[in-house]
């Protein structure tokens, strides 16, 4: 795994993601992306984007009680290359454990801790890695669609949801929705806590600029919690 910054003293410090979220209709799409290249460039700003996403849960279940809490999923994530996604050496892939967001906190965003380690030698060497952690598959979803970079820290990603018929295949997608319906996610670089109200400023600066576009909200947290979904 990628090597991180060394640190004294208590440890390594939390960081945060924060987010907002929303859903768009087929038809208006092009007027929205139109509105992004407008906000963060021209047409040349647009970078397509084909992500593939593994959650794992642990292989040995925690026995109900308190303890269960601590169960976290883990989640692989692999970015492939649009033009040729079957390319191991184009791909990139990380390692990200989202903690449990703050309930109720009365941001304009959702926030929730994130740690994010990307693995250097590529995705069949991240599952190997996620199974001596004592990980296993759990669920998987490909992404397809583009995003930009407003004022170089928001991501702001548009796409459609595709889950897979064939386990890893992600040549075997099939959309989640057939209305052709779009998610679009603005979503920060990860932070340390005194950033976090800068951060949920300008995600709430950039959501009225775009809120004849699109509507976007701060999702429940109850819906971000990082449960593991035993059966």
């Amino acid at each position: 795994m990628a090597a991180g910054k060394k640190y004294t003293g208590t440890g390594i410090p939390t960081h945060y993601e924060c987010s907002l979220h929303g859903l768009l209709a087929k038809d208006h799409e092009p007027q929205l992306r139109t509105r992004l290249e407008a906000l963060c460039g021209d047409t040349e700003a647009a970078h397509r984007e084909l992500h593939h996403e593994v959650s794992c849960i642990p292989c040995i279940e925690t026995p109900i009680g308190p303890l269960r809490r601590e169960d976290h999923v883990l989640r692989l994530r692999i970015e492939l290359d649009p033009e040729d996604s079957l390319s191991a050496e184009k791909s990139t892939s990380s390692i990200c454990l989202l903690g449990h967001p703050e309930p109720r906190s009365g941001r304009g965003a959702s926030v929730r801790p994130i740690i994010n380690a990307q693995v250097l030698s590529g995705s069949a060497s991240a599952s190997q890695l996620l199974s001596l952690l004592g990980y296993k598959f759990n669920s998987e979803f490909v992404r397809k669609g583009y995003w930009f970079l407003y004022r170089s820290s928001l991501k702001v990603v548009v796409s459609q949801i595709y889950r897979l018929q064939e386990q890893g295949n992600v040549q075997s997608v099939v959309p989640v929705d057939p209305s052709g319906n779009w998610l679009v996610q603005i979503v920060s670089e990860a932070m340390t806590q005194e950033l976090v109200p800068k951060v949920c400023d300008q995600l709430e600066e950039l959501k009225s600029l775009l809120e004849d576009y699109v509507e976007l909200l701060v999702v429940d947290h109850a819906f971000l919690e990082n449960k593991i979904p035993y059966s």
